[in-house]
């Protein structure tokens, strides 16, 4: 039985389905934005089933979309190259 509710919240969201063939690799994004996160983007790689919670700021962290997301360097790299167009 649940003692309490840390939150219950409908948020309204907008969803896209990416799919791109970089140089290295092809790729399966789901982009989320709502208000809820302080203007960040939810971003899930469906290859591997992780996901972060990501801003402007986050993208200029070397290394940080690749750990997030759970691919190598190099495929980091080009994931960051597409979400730098995209994320405001």
């Amino acid at each position: 039985m649940i003692d309490m509710y840390l939150y219950d919240d409908d948020e309204s969201a907008q969803v896209q389905f990416v799919g791109f063939v970089g140089e290295h690799s092809r790729y399966d994004l789901m982009l989320v934005q709502t208000n809820r996160h302080f203007g960040k983007t939810i971003v899930l790689n469906m290859q591997t089933n992780k996901f972060g919670i990501i801003g402007t700021d986050d993208l200029e962290e070397e290394g940080y979309i690749a750990y997030i997301l759970g691919v190598s360097d190099i495929e980091g790299n080009e994931i960051t190259e597409y979400l730098n167009e995209v994320i405001q």
